[in-house]
């Protein structure tokens, strides 16, 4: 397995102290009342020991892939990780109420629609030059789909590397180690579905 270099907090770092302590603590607790092990979050998200380990301590600032793919192994949203918002009753959803989660710097995920009942997520990414989803490809249950809107996005998946630019579209199945990765000189920014909880089995061309 390979293990990722971790990412140091700072305290400089806009995410840093009790907001990276916080995300850990829920990760352990939600970990624990689910009687996991370290190993079981690493084997179920293709990260290492340690990094889940440093991540649950506050010692590492996670990228948005690594939470993600924590979050679907706990079997919670990812916003949950940041204290999940309670719905609405309009309809109508405004940029001020739409969650923004930085956690590292250049790496910034606006939750634009969350929706429980059917456990789809819509969000704009945005990725500044040189900087990547997750530090090692990671994996979790269900599927993705996005378009690029700004920018060139490699998408790393299965082994295998794409390079998208405006206008490129993607489909894949978030059981297969992913991370994207902006290998442009802008910022790469991206409108994403992600479908949770059910595996996108690609040979079936369906949900299993």
């Amino acid at each position: 397995m390979i293990t990722p270099t971790p990412v140091k907090v700072r305290p400089k770092d806009a995410v840093l102290n009790g907001a990276v302590r916080e995300i850990g603590t829920r990760i352990r607790t939600l970990r624990l009342t689910r009687r996991r092990t370290l190993r079981h979050l690493a084997d179920a998200t293709g990260l290492s020991v340690s990094m889940v380990s440093m991540v649950e301590r506050g010692q590492a600032n996670p990228s948005i892939g690594t939470l993600m793919a924590i979050a679907a192994a706990l079997g919670v949203p990812m916003v949950s990780l940041f204290g999940d918002p309670a719905r609405a009753a309009s309809p109508v959803i405004r940029a001020g109420q739409q969650p923004v989660m930085t956690t590292r710097r250049g790496v910034r995920r606006r939750l634009v629609i969350r929706e429980p009942d059917s456990n789809i997520e819509v969000a704009e990414n945005t990725y500044a030059p040189g900087t990547a989803s997750a530090d090692v490809p990671v994996r979790h249950l269900g599927m993705e789909m996005g378009v690029l809107l700004e920018g060139i996005l490699a998408v790393e998946v299965g082994g295998e590397r794409y390079v998208l630019r405006p206008g490129d579209a993607v489909v894949l199945d978030s059981g297969r180690p992913h991370r994207f990765v902006n290998v442009g000189r802008r910022t790469a920014r991206t409108l994403w579905i992600n479908v949770h909880g059910s595996r996108w089995s690609s040979h079936k061309g369906g949900l299993s």
